[in-house]
């Protein structure tokens, strides 16, 4: 099973528990017994470095859900409720610190559930719950009981985490939709939804897409605000709070097509996209239904970091073709260029021509500036990483998060001014009085050493050279006479011949 369009599956297996006896239980579909509900006092002990990727602790009635132990990554420890037949876990407890897979964590329900690791530390649990029990509902909403109050005291409904399924209300007081890369987020305004990239922890929110209902009244202060909802037919609809008037619908492509049998859901997805799809009995994948955003071009960091995507083949390339021609360009920034100090710390600058953004829309704009005015904006700015103008329209958008994903169009009239942090000049590391130290004395060591290698080496080419001297004596004796005076006793020597 592909998680939406390629991420792994997760192998749904019955890992070995240490399960308290508060539970209930009922008969499995294969003649087992499937825990459906937890009392006070239950305990789970999720067993260090299990195969199983999953889990479970509890099943909805139904046997399609089940709800334990989940293995994010490699290594990493969260709870979920899990759509068993595809694998695909529809809500996470995502806690700040996940838990270590390889050693044991505990989950107990004591009015209210709490995860800890090894070392008790709790990871994650329902706060401000009183409850008796825990049930998994056939929806997949866990839900923690009370038994004297028909409302629960806690539900997962409330806390989604990057799904949407059937009948789970989606309203502006709801926690977002976090994508599970932590790098996109899905919100509720009053009359609209919008998707936001998430910078700086989430400090920084750059809106990338946005739909507004089409019958509400943005200027009517007292209109209540909208809610969402996906419903079995094949749409999200949005409401008004207090009366449930329908006022938008996103209709996907099984709208109104009267499909029966199926399970939806609704989730942000690691790209940045917010898709839809609808699982059928017998199914071996989730059926893609909508995205919300229908050109790869038009997601904000699908080429990343600098990144330039040609429309059309959806071609990646580099800003600053320097780096290469495609992915990765430059690092991801996870800072601003603002010092401590509020100067703005070095860059260097990249330009390029024929440049846009897709959702320029959403970016703070000024209008009737010139090129140079545009940069200037930018330049002295050390929270503004960018800045694309419009020479045609004269506006300036203005990029006030690191740079992602630019959009190419053969326009010469659209321009783009770029900073790209310089990375910091290697220290060199000062040492310590004691190393310094050490160091001049292995140095003189060391000259000591060579210098008694060449006095070694002359006194044995002195003792070779004395030798060869007394040898060349032996085969020539007397003195050596220059070439003037062998001649002149050479012809001594015939004239004495002749004579």
């Amino acid at each position: 099973m592909r998680r939406g369009e390629g991420d792994p599956a997760i192998a749904v297996v019955v890992g070995v528990l240490c399960v308290a006896s508060a539970v209930v239980v009922v008969g499995g579909a294969k003649g087992g017994e499937l825990a459906t509900q937890l009392l006070n006092g239950f305990t789970a002990t999720h067993a260090a470095g299990a195969a199983a990727a999953f889990e479970p602790v509890l099943y909805a009635t139904d046997g399609v859900f089940a709800f334990g132990f989940l293995r994010v990554g490699s290594a990493s420890l969260d709870l979920a409720v899990v759509h068993l037949p595809s694998s695909f876990p529809l809500w996470r407890a995502t806690p700040a610190r996940l838990g270590d897979w390889s050693r044991p964590a505990t989950l107990t329900f004591d009015s209210s559930l709490v995860l800890t690791d090894q070392d008790d530390g709790v990871l994650w649990q329902t706060l401000n719950t009183i409850g008796d029990t825990v049930v998994l509902l056939n929806s997949s909403n866990l839900v923690v009981r009370r038994y004297a109050k028909p409302l629960p005291a806690w539900q997962s409904f409330d806390h989604p985490s990057d799904t949407l399924v059937l009948d789970q209300n989606f309203t502006v007081s709801s926690p977002p939709l976090i994508s599970s890369s932590r790098r996109f987020a899905f919100r509720l305004g009053k009359t609209y939804m919008a998707l936001h990239m998430e910078f700086y922890g989430g400090r920084t929110t750059p809106m990338y897409w946005q739909h507004t209902a089409l019958e509400t009244q943005p200027q009517n202060a007292t209109e209540p605000p909208v809610y969402g909802r996906l419903d079995a037919r094949g749409f999200f609809g949005l409401y008004l709070e207090g009366g449930g008037q329908k006022v938008d619908v996103l209709s996907f492509d099984t709208f109104v097509q009267n499909l029966t049998g199926v399970f939806r859901r609704m989730t942000l997805d690691d790209d940045g996209n917010l898709r839809a799809y609808y699982w059928t009995d017998g199914a071996k994948d989730w059926i893609l239904d909508y995205k919300a955003i229908a050109g790869r071009c038009e997601l904000p960091t699908s080429c990343g970091a600098y990144g330039l995507c040609v429309p059309g083949d959806a071609q990646c390339q580099c800003l600053d073709s320097s780096t290469g021609t495609s992915p990765p360009c430059h690092a991801e920034e996870t800072a601003d260029l603002c010092a401590a100090n509020g100067q703005q710390l070095d860059f260097e600058v990249v330009r390029r021509k024929r440049v846009t953004v897709a959702y320029k829309e959403d970016l703070p704009s000024e209008t009737n500036m010139t090129a140079e005015e545009c940069e200037v904006a930018c330049a002295g700015n050390c929270s503004c990483w960018g800045a694309v103008y419009n020479g045609g329209s004269g506006y300036c958008y203005l990029i006030d998060f690191p740079v992602e994903t630019l959009v190419y169009e053969a326009d010469d009239r659209k321009l783009g001014y770029f900073k790209v942090r310089k990375l910091p000049s290697p220290k060199r590391t000062r040492m310590s009085p004691g190393v310094t130290a050490a160091t001049a004395v292995l140095s003189l060591i060391l000259v000591g050493l060579a210098a008694a290698g060449v006095r070694s080496g002359y006194r044995l080419w002195e003792r070779r050279r004395r030798k060869r001297a007394g040898m060349e004596q032996e085969l020539v004796p007397g003195p050596y006479k220059d070439l003037k005076t062998m001649g002149s006793s050479n012809n001594s020597f015939k004239q004495g011949m002749n004579q």
